[in-house]
């Protein structure tokens, strides 16, 4: 006999089913094996990973047919409930369609029990087949297992986890071979509990185990890897740094939306509602910079942005410094210019509101590594800000600073061909010399103006922007300040604004309150990219510097303002109604805020500036009722302005109090309160300066013109005060003498005829000649009716002769021209006078019912009647 033959035959090469039992009853190869009870055989399918809650498909087990073989390890059984293993992908297209997938249905399944005769062939033939099948290959779960992972079943600790990289299921032919794995006491099945008569009939046939699988719905279908009861699937991380900054820049666009109404209604429920919005974004902004690394220039632009919010919306200086500090650590180390450069010109503006000068020399540095590097875009940037700052402290040393930059900028602008740079230049150097007190101030700002032009027409107004309106206003001031408005200049001036108002009529959007002026050839490259505002790209890629500028309801408000001044000259009629316009016009700015968006204190400093003008306006137009005898409408505008002077922006400071007090010494004279007069014009406000001044500046001008009407009052011999005379004239000939302009000169002129002292005649005649020339020249009627009824009474009222007669119908007729009502009673006093003495007496009588006309007109001091001023400030006549 064969010793092979004693071998027992092999089961399946997959561990399906165990060796059959040896038939003959004896011992294989001899050996005693021991006799155990009866008991399950390890089921031949490994156990899959328990998931809770999950279908499973549960077959039960049945006895092996053949003992182990010794090469085999022998486990003990133990008692589990049986799962079906899953098998392993099978790559043939073939074997999937015979086999189709099964999940999740709950269908018994009724399976022949499958048995092998024990050859020795029939093995070899099935080992062959195993030997064919591929190696299962490892789950690949999907996102929604991923995110959330299903808790594994406790499992031996020898025995690895198969079902942990288990693939999507998928049928095979052949299934693989499976070493036999421990049960759990939890899993059982009713092949552990069968009975001896059961595992003895081997040989007889046996039903399959059933398999009960629920079934699937479409949704089961279409989605087959995901559990019926596991929770929805997350959507992908998104990164909150973009989440957050998208939020800052919603919660920032709502509240520059409601902050221009914000401002001008200032209700505390939208006031609050403001700052939380902005609070919210500014938030978001330091919760970005705090918690999330960002690139670089990225992190670079958020703290330029979040400096400049908080440097315009709040007070927290700490905050600010250490933003505007890691801000320009991390563009030095990263090798961003742009960036750079823009904190320092933040930085520069921050300082200023807290140090003037520390901030004027922070600018030293950046403009000389500019320089060095040739970023010549930047030393324009870095210097006008400069002049910018320095014109906003009084003083001549920062003006002097302010004029050495401009030049500096100048010769690096005409150097490289920039003419739009060069002529900004000139146009703010001449206004520099408007504001600033001197001699020759007015002539050296006409000759900035003259340069300015020069280069004008070569230069497109694209590239000038609204640089040339500038130019006309300053070349329009230049004139009133000389006292010779000129009316053609004033044409042309609101033709210019009529065309901007036409044309941003015709746009749509938001005002703009700045201009941008055209860097031809020095264009900064890559390092103007990134600017927060300093710097713009023009349609060609060059660049432009931007400016702050008016907007276009303030620029023709403005307009309004200077034509008045302008045409009150010449044509007193006109000059009124272009400042009654004006006044409507500022008005209605001041009630409907057109800007779309801006922040609270962006449209403060707006309505601040329109409150100003709104104050010129009514203190110009108080003059004028002071002029036609208006005193109520004169009296209701001083009690306005002075009652407005402890408000924002005024704040009792400036050159407002000067104005005011003149206003009311005005006013007083004009009713006839003499007493009342001279106490305001000498006032301390109204002190000149000290002796060797040559020159005069606002305020100065304004104590001039009061000393001035002081003079007029004391200069009668009679008056008590009468030595003054001597001793104010002497303070106000030093200043009036060569006074630029020629207003205050003409007056001076006046003055100096009618103080002399001299008794010579010819001098007289001299100087009245003079001063009526001056008047004249200048066209100014209350000038020419003061010197000819002066001139009338001085040297003709006791003379008889045409000269005489001449010379009172002159001052009558001028006087009439002036429409003042003292000066034309003044001038019919001389012409009675003169007409009686002359013999016209029907003249004469004509004159004195125009006279007496005129008187009822006149405040009851000067009709010689006399007057007390009550406690509240009222006039009340003495019986």
């Amino acid at each position: 006999m064969d010793h092979r033959s004693q071998w027992p035959p092999q089961g399946p090469p997959n561990g399906q089913y165990g060796p059959p039992r040896n038939a003959n009853g004896y011992q294989p190869n001899g050996y005693q094996v021991p006799q155990y009870p009866q008991q399950s055989m390890p089921q031949g399918y490994p156990q899959s990973q328990q998931v809770s809650n999950n279908p499973r498909v549960v077959i039960q087990q049945r006895p092996s047919q053949y003992p182990p073989i010794q090469d085999e390890i022998r486990v003990q059984p133990r008692a589990v409930q049986p799962q079906v293993a899953t098998p392993a992908r099978n790559p043939n297209p073939m074997a999937q369609m015979q086999n189709p997938r099964i999940r999740q249905v709950q269908i018994p399944v009724q399976r022949p029990a499958q048995r092998t005769n024990g050859s020795t062939s029939q093995r070899n033939s099935i080992q062959a087949r195993s030997a064919q099948t591929p190696v299962s290959k490892p789950v690949q779960q999907s996102q929604s297992y991923q995110e959330n992972p299903v808790r594994s079943q406790h499992r031996p600790p020898n025995q690895p986890s198969l079902s942990q990289h288990r693939a999507p299921l998928q049928p095979q032919s052949t299934p693989q071979r499976r070493t036999p794995q421990r049960r759990t006491p939890s899993q059982t099945s009713s092949s552990q509990h069968r009975t001896p008569v059961e595992q003895q009939a081997t040989s007889q046939q046996r039903s399959h185990p059933q398999v009960i699988i629920k079934r699937s719905t479409p949704q089961s279908l279409s989605a087959p890897t995901k559990a019926q009861h596991a929770p929805p699937a997350r959507a992908l991380p998104v990164d909150q740094s973009v989440l957050l900054l998208s939020m800052a820049d919603e919660y920032v666009a709502a509240a520059r939306g409601m902050g221009p109404l914000a401002a001008m209604a200032q209700r505390e429920a939208d006031l609050n509602r403001y700052y939380k919005l902005m609070a919210t974004g500014l938030g978001c902004m330091e919760t970005i910079l705090k918690r999330f690394n960002l690139a670089p220039r990225k992190e670079a632009q958020l703290r330029l942005r979040y400096a400049s919010l908080l440097i315009e919306e709040t007070e927290n200086n700490v905050e600010i410094e250490d933003v505007l500090i890691k801000g320009l650590s991390l563009c030095q180390r990263s090798h961003l210019t742009d960036l750079k450069y823009s904190l320092l010109h933040l930085q520069a503006r921050y300082q200023f509101m807290s140090s003037h000068r520390a901030a004027l020399k922070s600018l030293d540095q950046p403009i000389s590594e500019a320089e060095t590097f040739q970023h010549i875009a930047w030393v324009y940037a870095f210097r006008f800000l400069k002049v910018s700052l320095a014109l906003q402290v009084a003083g001549r040393p920062e003006t002097a600073s302010a004029l050495q930059q401009l030049h500096a900028i100048s010769n690096h602008a005409e150097r490289r061909g920039d003419r739009a740079i060069f002529v900004t230049c000139a146009a703010l150097e001449a206004m520099i010399h408007l504001r600033a007190p001197g001699p020759d101030n007015i002539e050296q700002a006409q000759r900035a103006i003259g340069a300015a032009r020069s280069l004008q027409l070569q230069t497109s107004v694209q590239q000038l922007g609204q640089i040339v309106m500038l130019i006309d206003y300053l070349d329009l001031s230049c004139s009133l300040k000389h006292g010779a408005p000129d009316v053609e200049k004033m044409k042309a001036l609101q033709i210019k604004v009529d065309t901007l108002q036409k044309n941003a009529n015709g746009k749509s959007g938001p005002d703009i309150h700045n201009f941008s002026v055209l860097i031809e050839r020095s264009s900064g490259g890559n390092t103007t990219d990134t600017t927060g505002g300093i710097f713009r790209k023009s349609a060609d890629g060059r660049d432009e510097l931007n400016f702050s500028w008016l907007s276009n309801e303030d620029l023709y408000a403005l307009t309004y303002y200077i034509s008045g001044l302008t045409s009150l000259l010449h044509n007193h009629d006109r000059g009124l109604s272009y400042l009654q316009e004006g006044l409507k016009l500022n008005r209605d700015n001041l009630r409907l805020e057109r800007s779309a968006t801006g922040t609270i204190p962006a449209s403060i400093n707006r309505s601040s500036w329109r409150i100003t003008l709104d104050w010129q306006y009514r203190f110009v137009l108080g003059l004028l009722a002071c002029k036609q005898e208006d005193w109520l409408t004169a009296e209701t505008t001083l009690v306005s302005l002075r009652n407005q002077l402890g408000n924002t922006p005024f704040n009792n400071t400036g050159s407002f109090n000067h104005l005011v007090t003149y206003l009311s010494g005005t006013l007083d004279q004009g009713r006839g309160s003499i007493d009342q007069a001279l106490a305001t014009y000498g006032a301390p406000v109204f002190a000149l300066p000290d002796a060797g001044v040559t020159f005069s500046d606002f305020n100065t001008d304004i104590a001039i013109l009061a000393t001035m009407n002081r003079l007029l009052i004391v200069r009668h011999p009679a008056h008590a005060e009468h030595f003054l005379t001597a001793l104010l004239f002497s303070q106000l000939e030093p200043l009036c003498a060569n006074h630029p302009n020629q207003i205050f000169a003409g007056a001076f002129r006046i003055l100096r005829a009618l103080t002399t002292s001299e008794d010579s005649i010819n001098r007289q005649k001299t100087l009245i000649s003079n001063a009526l020339s001056a008047a004249q020249k200048l066209q100014n009627q209350q000038f020419t009716t003061i010197c000819l009824t002066y001139m009338t009474s001085k040297f003709f009222a006791d003379t008889i002769g045409d000269q005489a007669i001449k010379g009172a119908r002159a001052a009558r007729s001028v006087a009439k021209q002036s429409r003042n009502a003292l000066w034309r009673a003044v001038a019919c006093g001389l012409c009675i006078n003169t007409f009686q003495r002359h013999g016209l007496l029907e003249d004469a009588a004509h004159v004195q019912r125009e006279f007496e006309a005129i008187c009822d007109k006149l405040p009851p001091p000067l009709k010689g009647e006399s007057v007390v001023k009550d406690e509240d400030g009222d006039y009340e006549m003495e019986e």
